[in-house]
């Protein structure tokens, strides 16, 4: 085998090694099932997260980023949920509290 054979087929190689490790990572956000996350419109601010497809074993909650008009956030969680329920939270009593972002957070 000549020198640039074994230069292309330790890249090969190294390539299909990092496939490898990645595939798995991938199908297990994809066992995560489809989930939906919005906010409120109007004051005091909550945030739910749905989420449905999930394995019996799964579960995941709401994730906000809480903001004030000074502009500093903070993370709040709701509670945690299984399959096909929903988990809601809310940053503050506050009318002058929003949400700034809403998503889910999962453990399995």
């Amino acid at each position: 085998m000549n020198k640039r054979a074994s230069i292309i087929s330790g890249v090969t190689l190294a390539l299909t090694a990092g496939a490898l490790v990645l595939a798995p990572s991938a199908s297990a956000s994809a066992q995560l099932g489809d989930c939906n996350a919005w906010k409120s419109n109007r004051p005091p601010y909550t945030g739910s997260a749905y989420c449905s497809g999930m394995g019996w074993s799964d579960k995941f909650r709401v994730k906000l980023t809480c903001i004030d008009p000074r502009g500093s956030q903070w993370l709040v969680y709701g509670p945690w949920k299984k399959n096909a329920q929903t988990s809601t939270a809310k940053c503050s009593d506050n009318p002058n509290v929003g949400i700034y972002k809403v998503g889910f957070a999962f453990d399995h």
